[in-house]
């Protein structure tokens, strides 16, 4: 049986349930109980080992802690029964929760999987944790990609630079594997990908007109490594449907928290970030739009309070005045647009690791989406944001005012379209580090909202 499924009020899921050992094949009896009646129905009540039954829920489900029980107990032994949990979940149109998936716990070195996704156990531990997330509520998944790898060895996250053919057939086997996965109640995924470059590919290592990267590359061999890196992942993740049609691949982000805070007048650039996104980005703008990939980038806001509700900010950039928290998003969409770089077609992400140092974070995260109102469109951005990174806090309380916090804008305002748990390290913090398979419902509207 599944451990955990999300549901709405009065929709259906399938749920199966295996028995070892029953040689008289007699299966399974059902039965569902809860805190707060009505439970839902169960149909049929009884079946053979390895068949499913559809549970139904009722058409108004409680909230809180009353979460529902599915049990299948052994016809030829009774002392033998699994369960599976119903969380009751609310829907919003248009708002989705994410989860960072890269590696299989903090030690990302030991952990990650891209590297070996060709070694069967790896490719079936990942699979297994996809259908738990999914089966949590979770309809994104966003994988990093460090380019970090040179001659010298490889780590089990991090690509060559460029990468090599095989881990190219293992990016390929993973897409392949998150659009085949759906959950009891239909549930399906997306995949984000996210380039880190690091080490050889790192553009803050040495200067345009020496050499760059850690291994000293000229300026001209570093610009076709980048541009063929970029091309290899577009071509392996191209083309991949899930069973409904829907494209798999949602966006490849070309660079994470694309931040330029000294920028304050064009044309730029003038950091070692700006140089890397006029020369680079346009052209993989063009290959991904080829293939029917969002291209995209992401910035990173200052959702701390003394940042959020700083009222009394004044910017050399006057729009910016009392505005505080969109600092650096603004000056890196004003930067793309002085240096006639493309912005992200229908959406602009920065990530925003909220702080709160007496507000709720319902406040503080009001607070972050009316300065991105008050500043952004000016620029020419759509007033439409998505979270790429957000805490997900140890503490079951914390973590809940926090998921909710993000569910109840979505809800008041469409101008919320998706947030993506950051997992680890420092998911929550500094050395807070939660479990898979997550517990995404706090981060899902509550029972009954539409």
């Amino acid at each position: 049986l599944q451990t955990a499924v999300t549901m709405q009020a009065g929709t259906s899921a399938i749920f199966t349930a295996n028995v070892a050992n029953d040689s008289s094949n007699s299966g399974v009896k059902w039965s569902v109980s809860c805190p707060a009646t009505p439970c839902g129905t169960v149909a049929p009540a009884a079946t053979p080992s390895g068949m499913a039954t559809t549970y139904t829920a009722p058409a108004s489900v409680p909230s809180g802690d009353a979460t529902i029980t599915i049990t299948a107990t052994s016809v030829a032994d009774s002392t033998k029964s699994g369960s599976a949990v119903v969380i009751p979940v609310g829907n919003i149109p248009g708002y989705q929760v994410g989860v960072d998936f890269h590696a299989f716990d903090s030690n990302i070195d030991q952990t990650g999987f891209i590297g070996r996704y060709n070694q069967p156990q790896v490719r079936q531990m990942v699979r297994t944790w996809l259908q738990q997330m999914a089966d949590r509520g979770v309809s994104i998944i966003s994988t990093g990609l460090w380019v970090e790898n040179d001659a010298g060895g490889q780590s089990n996250v991090g690509l060559y630079f460029p990468p090599t053919d095989q881990e190219m057939a293992n990016l390929r086997a993973y897409v392949q594997d998150v659009a085949s996965i759906v959950s009891a109640t239909g549930n399906r995924l997306v995949v984000n990908f996210c380039f880190g470059w690091l080490g050889p590919s790192d553009y803050t290592i040495g200067t345009p007109t020496t050499t760059l990267g850690s291994l000293n590359l000229s300026p001209a061999q570093y610009i076709a490594n980048v541009q063929a890196t970029g091309d290899m992942v577009l071509a392996a993740v191209a083309g991949i449907t899930r069973p409904d049609g829907v494209n798999v691949i949602d966006t490849v982000y070309f660079m994470g928290e694309a931040n330029l805070p000294d920028y304050t007048t064009p044309p730029g650039p003038i950091t070692a970030s700006g140089w890397f996104l006029v020369t680079n980005y346009p052209h993989f703008v063009a290959e991904a739009s080829k293939l029917g990939i969002r291209p995209a980038v992401y910035f990173g806001s200052g959702c701390d309070q003394g940042d959020v509700m700083d009222d009394y900010w004044v910017d050399l950039f006057p729009i910016l005045d009392g505005h505080r928290s969109m600092g650096s998003v603004y000056r890196g969409v004003k930067f793309f647009l002085d240096n006639g770089l493309p912005l992200p077609p229908g959406r602009l992400d920065f990530s925003c690791f909220l702080q709160p140092t007496g507000d709720s974070y319902e406040q503080l995260l009001q607070r972050v989406l009316d300065d991105a109102d008050a500043v952004l469109p000016s620029l020419g951005a759509p007033n439409v944001y998505g979270f790429p990174e957000a805490y997900y806090m140890v503490d079951p309380t914390v973590r809940l005012q926090v998921g909710q916090a993000y569910a109840t804008q979505a809800a008041l305002n469409s101008r919320v379209q998706r947030v993506s748990i950051w997992s680890w390290p420092g998911g929550g913090g500094s050395g807070q580090n939660g479990p898979y398979p997550f517990t995404m419902e706090d981060f899902l509207p509550p029972p009954g909202s539409q």
